[in-house]
């Protein structure tokens, strides 16, 4: 069990970004490399604590912000919003906000997903892309819909419960459950557990599930983009985890040429599991991206 850490003790800021109020954590030098870490679901901020106070140490611009509809950034009710497109935008704008230029992104989950997809819309502000545990997947040529993508890759039969925009209530009802669970996987402190039960029961379930209700709007604002990312790349990719499995990313270099594939013995929540073995991989990783030591490596 990772030792508790208390929220509170972080430097909590807000931003306009696109309309939207957007809450995020800073730490480390405000003159250092900045990285901006994206958290997936149902996460917020804190699921990076761990790494945001390591690499802050390590000298880094440390920027996580809670994504739209998470925590105390805005979370509008229409799913539409929560598309890779308009998610992008909005971490530009934060960017902005910062006068940031260029930055390395760090994903996790659906975090993952977008900062594959912030290279493909914004690729001159990205030094470096570090996904942990979720694969790049290009645009889609033609429109799957996700009961017929399930039928091939069954490990995603979940995400059809979490994509019905029926589902919210009751999801809702179960927010213990939920965070009992993850917190059991992620190897959490209690404390944490109900500090993130006590921020899902403010700010609700309706946004994190609409990510799951993008489907078909990703696909319509991706017709004709461009799907291979030259950015320097690394996939960490967690050997036990029962959603992201590793087989998933063993033909990204098909689509991201400049990637370094690496292992980590862990399941799902990586950054509360394996919270040193995963930082002393980011600082490694980091460090390639730097000094332009990323090849493939598969």
């Amino acid at each position: 069990m990772t030792e508790h850490i208390d929220p509170a003790s972080f430097n909590h800021k807000f931003a306009t970004t696109c309309g939207y109020k957007y809450h995020y954590v800073e730490e480390g030098d405000p003159n250092g490399e900045p990285l901006l870490l994206v958290h997936g679901f149902p996460d917020m901020w804190y699921g990076w604590r761990h790494q945001i106070r390591y690499l802050a140490k390590q000298g880094y611009r440390v920027i996580a912000p809670d994504c739209l509809g998470y925590g105390q950034t805005s979370h509008p009710h229409d799913s539409n919003e929560y598309s890779f497109k308009n998610i992008c935008a909005h971490l530009a704008g934060l960017l902005d906000a910062l006068d940031i230029p260029k930055v390395t992104v760090i994903g996790h989950d659906w975090g993952g997903a977008i900062v594959w997809r912030f290279a493909l819309h914004y690729p001159a502000r990205v030094n470096g892309v570090i996904s942990v545990c979720t694969p790049y997947t290009p645009p889609q040529r033609t429109y799957v819909p996700l009961e017929e993508f399930v039928e091939k890759m069954p490990e995603f039969q979940y995400q059809i419960a979490l994509a019905d925009p029926n589902s919210t209530p009751y999801f809702e009802s179960i927010i213990e459950k939920v965070m009992n669970n993850i917190g059991t996987q992620g190897h959490m402190n209690q404390q944490d557990i109900d500090f993130m039960t006590a921020q899902f029961k403010a700010s609700g379930m309706q946004g994190p599930l609409n990510y799951y209700r993008t489907r078909k709007i990703n696909f319509e604002e991706e017709k004709g983009l461009h799907h291979i990312i030259d950015i320097p790349s690394v996939m960490i990719v967690a050997l036990r985890d029962p959603y992201l499995l590793p087989y998933q990313s063993e033909n990204m270099h098909k689509h991201v040429p400049n990637l370094k594939r690496v292992m980590i013995d862990a399941e799902h929540f990586v950054q509360t599991e394996k919270p040193d073995e995963l930082n002393a991989l980011l600082k490694e990783m980091l460090e390639d991206l730097k000094h332009g030591r990323i090849k493939s490596v598969l």
